[in-house]
C-alpha cells in the first residue's frame, strides 16, 4: 500500500507543530494570571515532559502500530491533541494552585501539571509517528516541523494583542484539528474511505466546526471560558466592566463606586469622612490600582496631597516630572496637582494607556487628557529613558510591580528590570543637577525587607555615580507599611532636607533615613556606613534576608529569601514563627519550586525512565555509562542555556512573554538547522568533537559576560531592534547546540543501536528536571552562573564523546 500523500502530510506536520508552540507560549500568559509569573517556566517543563512521554508511548507500542494505517494514527492523535488543549485549559482554570501546607494543595498542583501535560503527550505521539513512520526523508519532515514550531512562537504575541489568552488556547486546538484533517486527507484512497465511514463525532471536520464556534463565542462574549480562581481567590466578574488581554497582561477594569480614596500611605490629616468616585484596575489578578475621577479641577483630586508616595513634591523647583508606570493615572494627577508644568508618563502596557485616553467610558472618567503639558509613551521604561535626551526634576516610581511580582505575600521569583542597579543608573542619568528619583515600596519594621533592598540599591546607584558620601543623597520616610525614598542626584542641601523633614512631620509620617540622623535598624546603620558597593553587599551577606544590590545578572529584587534558609524557615512557620509578608511569600514560592522539582522527578521516572529501561538491558556497561552521561549533559546544557537566555531577554525586552517567543523561535529554528547540518558536517572524529565542544562551551561562557554589556549598550534601541539583537545572539549558539543530539545518536549507533531509545529518553528526562534547576540556580547565584553552567556541560561533552569514540573492546 502506498504511503500518505506528501503535500497534505507535510501540511499536517507543520500545523501540529505550530499548534503546540502556540499553546505552549499562551500557557505562560495564562499561568501568569491564574498563578504567579515565576511559574511561566512550567510551560516549558510540562511540554518537554509530555512530548517525550508521547515518543516513549510510540516506542513501547512500536510492534502494534501498523504503517499501513499511518494517516489514521496521525489524524487520531492530532484530533486528541485538538480536544485536549481546551480541555486542559478548563481543568487548569478550575483548580486552586495556591500553595498551602496540606496534601490537598500538593494534589491540586500535581493535577494541574498533569492536565497541562496531556495535550503534549498526544502531540508527542503525532510528531514521533510522523518522524519515524513516514516514507519521507526525516530531514524533510523535521524541517517542516521546525518551521511550524518557530512560526507558532512568533504568532502568539500578535494573537494575544487581538484576543484573550483562553481563546488563543482554543485557537491552538483548532489548528491541531486542521492538522488532523490534513493527515486524513493525506491517506491513500482505501484508508481515506475507512476514515470517511467513521461516526461524525470522530471526524476532524466536526472538531474544526466545534472549535471554530468556540473561538468565536469565547472571543466575543464576556461569559465564555474564564478562570474561576486567580492567584488562589475566587474571581467574580459581576463588578467588572471591561476585561482586556494582551501579551503583557490581563487587565480588568471595575465599575466606578463612591468610597474613601485609595491611597498607598494616607496621612492622618486626611478627612476620614471623605468619599470620592473611583474605579479599580486589576492587572493579572494581583496588581490593583485606582482610577480616580478627575473633572478638570484640582479640587477633585486634592486628596492626593495626603499620600506619602508624593512626599518629594514638597521640594521646590519641580517643573518637569516623569512617571514610571502610569497605571490608572493617579501619579500623573499628582504631578499636575503639585504644579508640574510638563509631565511625562511611560507605561509598558498599551491597554492601560488606551483605557486612560481612548476608552469611551474611562477616558472621560479619568480625564487625564485634560492635564496640561502631558505626554504619554507606550514603552519599556528603561528603554525609553535610555533613549531619551530629556531631563527631569523628578522621576516617580510608586509601588510599581511589573508583572505583579510583589514580595509581600506574593510569589516573586521572577526577574524585574526596573529594580536593578543598571536600571536605576539609567533613571538617575535623566535627572537634572538637583533632580530626585522617588521610589515607594513595602516596609516592615521587623524585617526591613523590600525597603532595605531599596535603600541598598539607592546607595549603590549614587556610589556608582561617584558620590563622596552616599548617605547624603538619601531621605526615607515611612508610615509603618510603606516607605518612600527620595534619592537626589546631588547631595541634599540643608534647605532641601529641612523641607523634607518638615513635610514628613506635618503629614504625620516618620523619618526612617536622614543623612544627619541615626536609623533605629542596625542593618540600615551599617548600610549607611558603607563606602562602596562591596561594603553594601558585605552588610547584605550578614543579614537574615538577602538585601544585596540587585543587578541585571541577578535581577530578583523581590525575592529576599536564600534557598539555604528554606528548611530553617519551614520549621519556624510550622511553629507559627513566620509572619505574613515578604518572608512568608518568598518561602511559599521557594517551596513550590522544590515541590515542582519532585513532582517532575516522579513524572519522569513513571513516564520515561521506567518504560525505557528494557532498551538498556543488553548494552555494554561502558556504553551505558558514557552514553547516559553524554545525553544527560546535553539535556541539562540545553535547558540551562534556554532558561538563562529567557531570563536575560526578560530584562532586555521588558517582558517574559516576548522573551519566551523570541527565545523559543530562535532556538527551535537554529538548533533545527544545526541538527540538519550535522548530517552533512558530521562530528565523528576526536578533533571535530573537540572543536565543536570548545566552540559551543566557549560561546556560552563568553556570552554570560558579554550579553549584559551588549544589552546595556543597546538598551535605548526600539523593541524591534532589541528583538533582532536577541536573535543574533541566539542563532549561533542554537545552531551549535543542534549538533549535540544527532551526533550522540550516531556515536551510539556505531557501537550498539539497541539502547538508542534509552538515551533519547534520558535526554528528555534531564531536560524536564533542568528547567526547574535552572530557575533555582539563576535565583540563588545569578543568570550568568546558569549560562556558565550550560557552557560547562557542553565542554564536558568533549571527554565524554571521546569515550564513545573509543574502539569497542
Amino acid at each position: 500500500m502506498t504511503g500518505p500523500r506528501r503535500g497534505p502530510f507535510l501540511l499536517g506536520v507543520f500545523l501540529i507543530a505550530f499548534a503546540v508552540l502556540l499553546f505552549q507560549v499562551a500557557q505562560t500568559r495564562i499561568l501568569s494570571v491564574v498563578s504567579w509569573y515565576y511559574l511561566a517556566f512550567l510551560a516549558i517543563c510540562v511540554a518537554m515532559l509530555g512530548m517525550t512521554a508521547g515518543a516513549v508511548w510510540v516506542y513501547a507500542r512500536r510492534a502494534r502500530l501498523a504503517t499501513n494505517v499511518l494517516s489514521t494514527l496521525l489524524s487520531d492523535s492530532a484530533l486528541m491533541t485538538a480536544v485536549a488543549m481546551p480541555a486542559s485549559m478548563l481543568v487548569q482554570f478550575s483548580l486552586v494552585t495556591t500553595l498551602a501546607p496540606t496534601a490537598t494543595s500538593l494534589f491540586a498542583l500535581a493535577l494541574s501539571m498533569a492536565a497541562m501535560t496531556v495535550p503534549y503527550v498526544f502531540a508527542g505521539i503525532t510528531i514521533s509517528l510522523a518522524l519515524t513512520r513516514s516514507p519521507y526523508a526525516v530531514s524533510q519532515v523535521y524541517g517542516v516541523d521546525l518551521l511550524g514550531a518557530a512560526l507558532g512562537c512568533a504568532a502568539v504575541v500578535g494573537l494575544l494583542e487581538l484576543i484573550d489568552g483562553p481563546t488563543v488556547s482554543v485557537v491552538a486546538g483548532l489548528i491541531a484539528a486542521l492538522a488532523a484533517q490534513a493527515f486524513a486527507r493525506a491517506a491513500p484512497p482505501a484508508e481515506r474511505a475507512a476514515l470517511a465511514g467513521r461516526p461524525r463525532w470522530r471526524q476532524p471536520a466536526s472538531a474544526i466546526v466545534a472549535l471554530a464556534v468556540l473561538v468565536a463565542f469565547n472571543a466575543s462574549l464576556s461569559t465564555g471560558f474564564k478562570p474561576l480562581f486567580v492567584k488562589g481567590d475566587i474571581e467574580s466578574g459581576w463588578r467588572n466592566r471591561t476585561e482586556r488581554w494582551n501579551s503583557y497582561s490581563r487587565v480588568v477594569a471595575g465599575r466606578p463606586v463612591e468610597r474613601p480614596p485609595s491611597l498607598w500611605a494616607p496621612s492622618p490629616l486626611i478627612d476620614k469622612n471623605l468619599i470620592v468616585p473611583q474605579a479599580t484596575l486589576n492587572i493579572d489578578g494581583a496588581a490593583a490600582t485606582a482610577m480616580n475621577h478627575f473633572d478638570g479641577t484640582k479640587q477633585s483630586i486634592d486628596f492626593l496631597r495626603y499620600d506619602m508616595v508624593n512626599l518629594a513634591y514638597c521640594l521646590p523647583g519641580i517643573r518637569r516630572a516623569a512617571v514610571i508606570g502610569v497605571g490608572g493615572g493617579r501619579d500623573l494627577m499628582s504631578a499636575h496637582l503639585f504644579g508640574a508644568e510638563e509631565i511625562t508618563g511611560v507605561e509598558v502596557n498599551r491597554i492601560l494607556v488606551d483605557l486612560l485616553t481612548r476608552d469611551p467610558f474611562y477616558a472621560p472618567y479619568t480625564n487625564v487628557s485634560a492635564i496640561p503639558g502631558l505626554a504619554l509613551h507606550v514603552d519599556d521604561a528603561r528603554s525609553w529613558f535610555a533613549g531619551s535626551r530629556e531631563s527631569f526634576d523628578l522621576i516617580q516610581m510608586s509601588m510599581i510591580d511589573t508583572w505583579a511580582a510583589t514580595g509581600a505575600g506574593a510569589f516573586s521569583l521572577t526577574e524585574n528590570g526596573l529594580y536593578t542597579l543598571e536600571g536605576w543608573r539609567t533613571f538617575v542619568a535623566r535627572l537634572t543637577g538637583d533632580g530626585v528619583f522617588t521610589v515607594s515600596r513595602w516596609y516592615d519594621r521587623g524585617d526591613v525587607n523590600e525597603t532595605g533592598r531599596m535603600i541598598a540599591l539607592g546607595l549603590a546607584t549614587v556610589m556608582e555615580g561617584g558620590a563622596i558620601e552616599a548617605r547624603r543623597h538619601l531621605f526615607v520616610a515611612h508610615d509603618g507599611f510603606i516607605a518612600t525614598m527620595v534619592l537626589s542626584k546631588s547631595a541634599l542641601t540643608p534647605a532641601r532636607l529641612d523641607r523634607l523633614r518638615s513635610e514628613t512631620a506635618r503629614l504625620g509620617f516618620r523619618v526612617l533615613v536622614d543623612p544627619d540622623g541615626v536609623p533605629e535598624s542596625d542593618v540600615l546603620r551599617r548600610m549607611l556606613a558603607a563606602t562602596d558597593i562591596a561594603g553594601l553587599d558585605a552588610v547584605a551577606r550578614s543579614t537574615v534576608l538577602d538585601l544585596s544590590v540587585a543587578t541585571d545578572r541577578r535581577p530578583f529584587f523581590f525575592n529576599q529569601l536564600r534557598f539555604s534558609d528554606v528548611p530553617r524557615l519551614l520549621l519556624r512557620r510550622a511553629r507559627g514563627g513566620v509572619r505574613e509578608g515578604v518572608v512568608s511569600g518568598n518561602l511559599s514560592a521557594s517551596v513550590t519550586l522544590v515541590l515542582i522539582l519532585w513532582l517532575s522527578l516522579l513524572a519522569v521516572l513513571a513516564t520515561i525512565v521506567l518504560p525505557l529501561r528494557a532498551a538498556a538491558r543488553t548494552a555494554s556497561r561502558r556504553l551505558m555509562r558514557a552514553g547516559t552521561l553524554y545525553f544527560s549533559l546535553i539535556g541539562l546544557g540545553f535547558m540551562l542555556a534556554e532558561i538563562s537566555l529567557l531570563q536575560f531577554f526578560g530584562v532586555f525586552l521588558g517582558h517574559p512573554t516576548y522573551a519566551m517567543s523570541v527565545c523559543l523561535f530562535s532556538l527551535i529554528l537554529s538548533s533545527g538547522l544545526g541538527s540538519l547540518a550535522s548530517g552533512r558536517f558530521a562530528v565523528d572524529r576526536a578533533s571535530r568533537v573537540a572543536a565543536w565542544g570548545l566552540a559551543l562551551g566557549g560561546y556560552l561562557l563568553l556570552a554570560q559576560s558579554v550579553l549584559p554589556r551588549l544589552f546595556a549598550a543597546t538598551a535605548a534601541a526600539p523593541l524591534a531592534a532589541r528583538i533582532l539583537i536577541c536573535l543574533a545572539a541566539v542563532m549561533p549558539v542554537g545552531f551549535l547546540m543542534g549538533f549535540a543530539f544527532p551526533t550522540g545518536m550516531r556515536l551510539v549507533e556505531r557501537i550498539d543501536p539497541e539502547p538508542k531509545p534509552w538515551f533519547w529518553g534520558i535526554n528528555g528526562a534531564t531536560g524536564v528536571l533542568a528547567s526547574v534547576v535552572a530557575v533555582m540556580i539563576g535565583i540563588s547565584f545569578g543568570i550568568d552562573v546558569t549560562m556558565a553552567a550550560a557552557g560547562a556541560c557542553y565542554l564536558l561533552l568533549v571527554p565524554t564523546a571521546r569515550l564513545l569514540l573509543l574502539p569497542r573492546t
